[in-house]
């Protein structure tokens, strides 16, 4: 992989994510991580999200008139839960691609349909995923929003693979239960500073916690479940997380209802000088934080590649 690919790809993730740019970094460096094992076209995706994570990380953009701020309700808790009125056709000829990609959320496969990257998408939970059983040769389980039960999921992703199968795994190490920003400010004020962090956090600390162990736990764990462990990578130093965290987040409501209000031509414009103030400074976070050369127990996110 080289240098300019994971570039190229932080602009490309700045471009969707310009409003909270930060996102842009984390994105970029779990890609790098992942990338490092052997994709095969065709894979099962499950925990898809929007779709875009992957999108891009397989090397295709999106329209720099694009964003996901285009698409978002802003009276909702979660405010990308939304139509998807706003969205490129998308035409690429794709080197690497879904076969399926599995999600739990509605609106989340409203955006996987538009982009139309993987052959076809399923709305489904994560513990009981109706598919065929030793059916599959690759199996991604991106870190999903909506998840109950991580054991339950994973022997319902070991009942899809085939003998020898392979699936690549992105969670969480520990040391990210101390990058929640907004959670400790949230624990540490009273009133209303506490249910303003309380907001800013969203929930994401809990759910996060969830796929959150030590690497040897994580080691434990799928050995328990009968995985072979074949390699593993770690990568994003804590401070990136930290910045991560907050960022634009107590002002990104006024920064959507700001640039959604110009037409879409001056919206690019003010878009496009956004974007070329933050991406050095992106940039310089990235090759700092980044820390993916070798294993650190004290990154953030560990990635498995395990044989059925």
């Amino acid at each position: 992989m080289s240098c300019s690919f994971s570039l190229l790809r932080l602009w490309n993730y700045l471009n969707i994510y310009f409003l909270k740019p930060f996102d842009a970094v984390n994105d970029t460096i779990t890609s790098d991580l992942l990338l490092k094992f052997a994709w095969k076209n065709n894979y099962v995706e499950v925990g898809s999200g929007d779709g875009m994570f992957s999108y891009i990380m397989h090397g295709n953009s999106f329209p720099i008139w694009f964003d996901r701020y285009l698409n978002t309700d802003l009276d909702k808790k979660n405010i990308f839960e939304s139509n998807f009125n706003h969205f490129p056709n998308v035409k690429n000829k794709f080197k690497i691609r879904p076969k399926i990609s599995i999600d739990a959320r509605k609106h989340h496969i409203l955006s996987l349909n538009k982009i139309g990257f993987s052959k076809k998408n399923i709305q489904s939970n994560y513990e009981n995923i109706q598919y065929k059983n030793n059916s599959e040769k690759l199996v991604f389980f991106y870190t999903p929003h909506g998840l109950n039960s991580y054991s339950k999921s994973i022997n319902s992703i070991q009942k899809i693979l085939k003998k020898d199968g392979r699936a690549i795994i992105l969670l969480n190490l520990t040391k990210v239960e101390d990058c929640f920003v907004c959670y400790k400010l949230q624990k540490k004020f009273k009133n209303k500073l506490s249910s303003y962090f309380k907001k800013l956090d969203n929930g994401r600390f809990n759910e996060t916690k969830k796929v959150s162990k030590s690497f040897s736990k994580w080691k434990k764990f799928f050995k328990d479940k009968k995985f072979n462990i074949l390699s593993y990578h770690s990568g994003l130093l804590p401070f990136v997380w930290k910045i991560y965290d907050i960022q634009t987040r107590p002002i990104l409501k006024i920064l959507i209802n700001f640039f959604n209000f110009f037409p879409t031509k001056i919206r690019c414009i003010i878009k496009i000088f956004w974007m070329l103030f933050f991406y050095p400074i992106l940039l310089i976070t990235y090759i700092i934080g980044s820390n993916i050369s070798r294993f650190d127990k004290n990154n953030c996110y560990i990635a498995f590649e395990l044989k059925k």
